[in-house]
C-alpha cells in the first residue's frame, strides 16, 4: 500500500506537458503490473517515458552487437532514443523481457511467443525440455530458448544479453528450431502483429 501511495503522489507532482516522463530507478523496481497500468490511465496513455536505466544498457549492448537493428528502431528519425509511449509501462517492469522487439521494418524479427510453438510437432521436444530442466541437466542453446519462449515471450537479443549467449548462436537455433517445424519463424513485423497483445 506504501508503494502504491509513493508512486501515486510522484504522478500528481509530474509535470504532464513535458515531452517525457523520466521514471527513477527505485520508483521502477516498487511497480507491478497493477500499478503499472494505473499509472499509464493516471496519463491516459497519452504521454512519452524514458525507458529504464537497465533497458537503456541493453540497447547500448545491442548498438554495439547489431547495429543494423538498433538503428532499425531507434536510428530512422532525430528523436531522442529510448523514449516510448507509457502503454509500455507494464511490459518494461519485466527485467527479462523489457522493451520487446517486434516491430522491425528493415531487418528480420526473431521475436517469439508461446503461441509460436508448433504444438503438434513440439510437444515431445517440450516435454524432454521440461524434464531435462527439473532434473537440473544441461540444456543446449535450442532447448533453452525453446523453454523460454514456452514461459513467455521473447525476443532474440533480450535472451542472449541476459543469458550470456552468443547472439548469432542464439539466432540460429531459433532458425533451426524453424527449420524442424518446432516454431513458427514470422520475420515480418506485419505478420507479428497478431501474436502481439500489448
Amino acid at each position: 500500500m506504501t508503494d502504491r501511495k509513493t508512486i501515486l503522489e510522484w504522478c500528481e507532482a509530474q509535470d504532464r506537458n513535458a515531452h517525457h516522463l523520466i521514471i527513477p530507478e527505485d520508483k521502477f523496481d516498487l511497480l507491478d503490473e497493477e500499478m503499472s497500468n494505473e499509472i499509464a490511465s493516471f496519463f491516459n496513455n497519452n504521454i512519452l517515458i524514458k525507458l529504464p536505466e537497465r533497458e537503456i544498457k541493453f540497447f547500448e549492448w545491442l548498438k554495439e552487437n547489431d547495429p543494423d537493428v538498433w538503428h532499425d528502431l531507434w536510428g530512422a528519425t532525430d528523436e531522442i532514443p529510448y523514449i516510448v509511449g507509457i502503454s509500455f509501462l507494464p511490459l518494461l517492469i519485466d527485467k527479462l523481457t523489457g522493451f520487446p522487439i517486434c516491430d522491425l521494418l528493415e531487418t528480420d524479427n526473431y521475436y517469439f511467443t508461446p503461441e509460436h510453438i508448433i504444438e503438434k510437432e513440439a510437444k515431445l521436444f517440450l516435454e524432454s525440455i521440461q524434464k531435462r530442466f527439473k532434473n537440473n541437466d544441461e540444456l543446449t542453446l535450442q532447448q533453452a530458448l525453446m523453454l523460454q519462449i514456452s514461459v513467455q515471450p521473447i525476443d532474440v537479443w533480450h535472451f542472449a544479453y541476459h543469458y550470456n549467449t552468443n547472439l548469432e548462436a542464439t539466432k540460429k537455433a531459433a532458425e533451426e528450431l524453424a527449420a524442424d517445424r518446432m516454431l513458427l519463424h514470422l520475420k515480418n513485423a506485419e505478420h507479428l502483429t497478431t501474436f502481439i497483445k500489448f
